[in-house]
Formats: C-alpha cells, structure tokens, sequence
C-alpha cells in the first residue's frame, strides 16, 4: 500500500507579523492497525508540522474551504475551525495561554475503501491584511482594505490574500492529477506516494489554469523545504518557473513542502484597478508537503 502524505499551501506576505506566514494541510498517517488511516489537521505559521494557531491575534487566516475527494469524484466536507480571533484562557507573568483549533480529525478508513488518490484541499477566504500606524503611533494589523480603517497615519502593507492546499493520500497506485484551474496550482508530475532521497520531482505550476513563467517583469518560481533540511537553518532550495514547470531534487528524508506565491500590484488603470485605493498588492499562494522515505 502506498500512501502520499501532507500537502500545504503557504503564502509569504511582506511585512510585518504575517511575515512569511504558510497555510498548509497536515496528514499524519497510521498502518500499526489494518486498515489504517489518517488524522489531518491545519498549520499556520513558519515551521512544519505545526507553529501558530489559526486565529492568532497576531495574524489570523480564514478558511473557506477543507474538503476530501475520493477517487471516484465524492466531495466530503471536512471541519473547518474557528476563525474569531480568540483571547488567551490564561495570562501568567511568563506566558499567555490560548486554546487551539487546527481541525484535527481523523479520516478511518475501511477494508473495502476505493482503491486510488484521495485528493484534500484546502482554500482560504480572499482576505484584505493591513497593518498600519494609527496616530498614536501604535501599530496595527486589520482584516479590513484600507479605505475602510480610520485613525491611520502611516499605511505599512495593505494586501489582499488568498491561498489554496491540496494533499493526496494515495492506496494502490498513484494517479495524474488534473488542474481545477482555480486560484494558484502547484500540480505534481510525479508519483508522490513514493519518493526517495536524490529522486527529481516535477510539478506544473499554474494561475487559474495558464502556466506561470519568470521572465523580466516577474520572477516566478517555486521554493522547497523540509523539517530535516534547510528549514531550521532558514534557507530552502529555489526552482524558476518556466513556462508553467519547475522541479526539485529532494535532499533528506522527511516532510517536504513546496510554496509558490504569485503577487501581482494594483495601480489605477491596471487589470486590478477594481482594488485601487483598497490594497497595493494582490498574493495568491500555494503550497505541497510530500513525505520522502
């Protein structure tokens, strides 16, 4: 039995608390009993498998979306969690304690599961991110554009926000995956379910289904990175996007992810001049973890 395993979607915003900021799927997968299964979760922060809470009030992230498909097209709603921003149930003099809802939940699965790829996604909610100084000089951060907020002095980043996850669980053999043409795709050309140290792995990187591709205006391109490599010493590997491809060769074993965010500006007569006067920028993210033996 051969299984794919945790796939994020990250974002990386520019400044402040959201900094670098990923949104990502965890699928931790269990065979010690037959038939085995898996328990998936939402991370949220810089490191895997898990960092911040979801609705941090330092930064939170909504989510819109987090479902199952199974191998023959059923779409299965998984829970989403909360999204209000919570408050700490304790304050003590060296630390604050929050309650934390990442949806863990446990997908079992049985003796006769349809045999293939079982696709989990995620979406994130468009979300306007600004942080600001308010005439106090305080700083602030609202999920609000900026001609909605008042008593600001110095607008910092104003950005709207939207992220996407996919994450295949594979039993039997693995698939081609298709693109949905939604939002920002990163699509694996190779066989996930199976992936060891030094192989190459390939992936279609597309933006509502037309290929990304650097060139001079725009630096597009993928990065890696893995709880055993580069990622606790603040470094990943690079791959330019070119004509909607990039690839990677693995370096470790572990849990790799892989992130792509396309930005794109708004000024007055551009094709987001619809977002003039609410935001300065437009971040699409995606992002895949895959375990490597």
């Amino acid at each position: 039995m051969k299984i794919a395993t945790k796939i994020a979607l990250s974002t990386l915003l520019t400044v402040g608390s959201l900094s670098a900021h990923s949104l990502w799927i965890n699928s931790f997968e269990s065979f010690a009993h037959k038939p085995g299964h898996t328990t998936v979760g939402l991370g949220w922060g810089h490191t895997l498998p898990i960092d911040d809470i979801l609705n941090s009030p330092k930064g939170k992230v909504i989510i819109e979306k987090f479902t199952i498909t199974t191998p023959d097209g059923e779409v299965i709603k998984l829970h989403i969690p909360e999204n209000k921003t919570v408050d700490p149930t304790l304050e003590t003099t060296n630390f604050d304690l929050y309650p934390a809802d990442i949806g863990l939940q446990k997908i079992a699965l049985k003796e006769d599961s349809k045999k293939g790829v079982y696709k989990i996604q995620a979406k994130s909610k468009p979300t306007f991110y600004t942080q600001y100084l308010d005439k106090k000089d305080r700083k602030r951060l609202k999920l609000k554009s900026k001609d909605e907020l008042k008593d600001v002095k110095k607008v910092l980043m104003s950005v709207k926000y939207e992220a996407f996850a996919n994450s295949y669980l594979t039993l039997g053999e693995w698939s081609a995956q298709k693109a949905t043409n939604e939002g920002l795709e990163i699509i694996p050309k190779t066989d996930l379910s199976n992936v060891k140290v030094g192989d190459l792995v390939t992936f279609e990187v597309l933006f509502y289904g037309k290929p990304l591709s650097m060139s001079a205006k725009s630096k597009e391109f993928i990065t890696a990175v893995s709880n055993s490599f580069g990622q606790n010493d603040g470094f990943s590997l690079l791959s330019y996007i070119k004509k909607g491809k990039a690839q990677i060769r693995v370096q470790s074993s572990g849990q790799w992810m892989v992130s792509c965010n396309h930005k794109g500006d708004v000024t007055k007569d551009g094709s987001l001049k619809a977002l003039y006067g609410k935001a300065d920028q437009v971040y699409h993210g995606a992002s895949l973890t895959f375990n490597v033996q």
